[in-house]
C-alpha cells in the first residue's frame, strides 16, 4: 500500500513538474531537462505528452508552489527568493536560474498582460476592437510586438490608423488606469465560451521543446515514449520537423528523397511559395532538364490552395522521415556541424 502512495506522489510530482516546463519559454525548458537525469526525463515527457490543456488556475498554482517551496528550502535565513536564485545558480547556472525565477517573481504591470501572448490574435483583436483606441495601444504596447503587430493587421484599417496614432503619442499613463485596463481584457477574455483552458501542453509543445535537445537525447525520449505510448510517439515525431528542415540534408541525401517522388507532381505543388534556397536545394540534386520541367509545370498551373502545399510538403516530409528511420538519411544535424 506504501507503493502504491510512493508512485501516485511520483506521478503527482512528474505532472507538477511537467506543468512547471510548459510555463517556460521553450529553450530554457529544454535547458532544465537536459540537467535532469534519464530516469526523471522519461517521467517528465511521458507526464507532459498527456497534457492536452492546463487550466489557468492550475497554471498560476503551480508558480506559486514553486515560489513557497524556494521561500522555505533553507529556513532560518533572510530573503527566500535569494536563498532559491543562489541554489539554483549553483545547480544549473545563473542565466538558467534567472530565466526560472523570473516566472515567479514579483508580479509587475507587463505580467498581468502576459497571458495575452499565450492567445490567438484574431482572438485578441475581436475582444479589443470596441475598445477606445487609447484602451488597445496601452494593450499592445504591453504584449509581445510580434503578436501585437499581429492583432493590429486584424483590426479595421481606420482603428489601425487611430491606435498607432495613441501609440505613438502616448509616453505615459497612470499604473492604476494600466492594471485596470489588464483586469479588463482579462474579464472579457474568461467571460468568452470555452476559455476556461490555455494552450499549453500536447505533442506539439513536446515536439518544440525537443527540438532544441540535442539528437541523441531526443531519440532515447522518443523511444522510451515509444514504449509507452506508440501512437502518442508517433504525433511528436510528426511535428518535430518542418519543410525547412530539408536543407539540412546533404546533395547525397537530397537525392535519396528525390528518388522516392516518383513523378514532379508532389514537388510542382510543394515547392509553390516556398524560398529560392529551398527550391534551388531540390533543383541541385536533380538534372537540369527536370528542374525546367518543373519549373513550367509550376508556371503553368492554376492557383493552389495553401492546403494543397501543406499536404504535399508533409508527404515530402513523411517519406524523409522514413528514410531518416532506416539510416538512408540524418535530417537533423549535430548542431556541431554547422559550427
Amino acid at each position: 500500500m506504501a507503493k502504491s502512495n510512493s508512485s501516485d506522489s511520483s506521478n503527482q510530482g512528474a505532472r507538477k513538474a511537467a506543468t512547471l516546463l510548459l510555463t517556460m519559454g521553450k529553450e530554457e525548458a529544454a535547458k532544465v531537462l537536459s540537467h535532469m537525469d534519464e530516469r526523471m526525463i522519461e517521467a517528465i515527457i511521458l507526464e507532459m505528452s498527456k497534457i492536452k490543456a492546463v487550466k489557468r488556475e492550475e497554471k498560476e498554482n503551480i508558480l506559486k508552489e514553486f515560489k513557497d517551496t524556494m521561500d522555505v528550502l533553507a529556513p532560518g535565513l533572510q530573503g527566500g527568493m535569494e536563498t532559491a536564485r543562489d541554489l539554483l545558480s549553483n545547480s544549473i547556472g545563473q542565466e538558467k536560474a534567472e530565466n526560472i525565477l523570473h516566472k515567479v517573481g514579483k508580479k509587475d504591470i507587463k505580467k498581468d498582460f502576459e497571458f495575452l501572448n499565450d492567445i490567438d490574435p484574431q482572438t485578441i483583436a475581436s475582444m479589443v476592437m470596441n475598445e477606445a483606441p487609447q484602451t488597445i495601444a496601452v494593450t499592445l504596447s504591453y504584449m509581445n510586438p510580434r503578436k501585437s503587430a499581429e492583432v493590429m493587421k486584424s483590426l479595421s484599417s481606420e482603428l489601425q490608423t487611430e491606435v498607432a496614432l495613441k501609440l505613438a503619442t502616448t509616453s505615459k499613463t497612470h499604473p492604476e488606469a494600466i492594471i485596470q485596463i489588464a483586469k479588463g481584457i482579462r474579464r472579457k477574455y474568461e467571460s468568452r465560451d470555452q476559455s476556461e483552458f490555455t494552450n499549453a501542453g500536447g505533442t506539439e509543445s513536446l515536439a518544440n521543446i525537443l527540438n532544441h535537445i540535442d539528437k541523441n537525447v531526443e531519440d532515447k525520449i522518443l523511444r522510451q515514449l515509444s514504449e509507452r505510448s506508440p501512437e502518442l510517439a508517433e504525433q511528436v515525431r510528426e511535428k518535430l520537423y518542418i519543410f525547412e528542415d530539408i536543407l539540412n540534408l546533404s546533395l547525397r541525401e537530397m537525392r535519396i528523397v528525390i528518388s522516392q517522388l516518383g513523378g514532379d507532381d508532389l514537388l510542382v505543388i510543394a515547392l509553390r511559395g516556398a524560398g529560392d534556397d529551398i527550391r534551388q536545394h531540390f533543383f541541385n540534386a536533380m538534372s537540369q532538364n527536370r528542374a525546367s520541367d518543373i519549373i513550367e509545370e509550376m508556371d503553368a498551373r492554376g492557383k493552389t490552395t495553401l492546403r494543397e502545399i501543406n499536404m504535399c510538403r508533409a508527404e515530402i516530409l513523411n517519406i524523409a522521415r522514413e528514410l531518416e528511420e532506416k539510416g538512408q538519411i540524418i535530417i537533423k544535424k549535430e548542431k556541431e556541424e554547422y559550427i
